[in-house]
């Protein structure tokens, strides 16, 4: 009698993804909008823990790549541990064209999670430079120095340009999300993460939840006001409608996989109409 061998596979197969995005979306179109709310702050306080790993880097005299890398923590924190994420949760298209749940719903994550993100973002930028670890107005340092140019250079951007690299960006971050869903082990999901984050970075491209901390911490270093921190809006808003038509493209450039979910989502649900 002969036993065949396991062969461990560390990806999901077809109607694995499948169920694993439909159960995904479903949950996030339907979590209470308060819980909604706190994840998406809690995202952006992981983000915001990224960029400040990747400020300090270049500023101790690290290399932009290696920089760029260490920035992929702040996704490997929301994919691993576990927030809602603006950029990422573009992905509930999906569930949207299958079916799954209305555009009232989707809007409903969408608008919660994106305040969620601004939130935590501008709290921890606000939080740390209180720290002193970015210099107060009296006494500088290189870090607070650092952070003021990055964020002179993204507010230095025209609209097209911060449109458009925040258009690649998300279609790296989906990218990466993707990986990360058909992946099943955390190894593979923070691997998945790495590459196209560090990419993204390298790059030069644009996030909009990323510079929700990237713009203000330069901002406050500088010695701006509270109300002066409203001009990251100028590079934010233009790089969210990147972000989110970058998202939508590389989705919908995908035909075929997704009418193989929506077809798999008919599939099953005749069968469970049947039984």
């Amino acid at each position: 009698m002969t036993s065949k061998t396991h062969v461990y596979d560390p990806k999901l197969n077809a109607q694995e993804l499948h169920t694993t995005i439909s159960q995904l979306g479903i949950k996030k179109a339907n979590t209470h909008i308060w819980e909604i709310f706190l994840l998406g702050a809690l995202a952006g306080l992981y983000i915001s823990i990224g960029g400040h790993l990747y400020l300090v880097a270049l500023a101790n005299g690290a290399g932009k790549i290696m920089a760029s890398g260490l920035f992929s923590l702040g996704l490997v924190l929301v994919i691993v541990v576990g927030a809602e994420l603006f950029t990422g949760n573009i992905i509930m298209i999906i569930g949207f064209i299958s079916g799954l749940y209305t555009a009232r719903n989707l809007l409903r994550n969408w608008i919660t999670v994106y305040l969620g993100n601004f939130l935590g973002s501008v709290l921890f930028a606000y939080l740390i430079y209180q720290s002193g670890l970015f210099g107060t107005l009296l006494e500088g340092n290189t870090l607070g120095d650092l952070a003021t140019v990055v964020a002179e250079k993204k507010l230095a951007l025209s609209f097209s340009e911060a449109f458009i690299r925040g258009f690649f960006c998300n279609v790296l971050v989906i990218l990466a999300i993707i990986m990360s869903v058909i992946s099943k082990d955390i190894t593979s999901k923070i691997l998945a993460c790495i590459f196209p984050v560090l990419a993204f970075v390298a790059m030069g491209f644009e996030h909009c939840v990323a510079n929700m901390f990237l713009i203000p911490i330069g901002l406050l270093a500088k010695g701006a006001s509270p109300v002066e921190l409203l001009v990251m809006f100028k590079n934010i808003g233009p790089v969210t409608l990147g972000n989110i038509m970058g998202g939508l493209f590389i989705l919908v450039i995908h035909p075929n996989r997704i009418r193989q979910l929506r077809v798999l989502h008919r599939k099953i649900t005749t069968a469970k109409q049947k039984n």
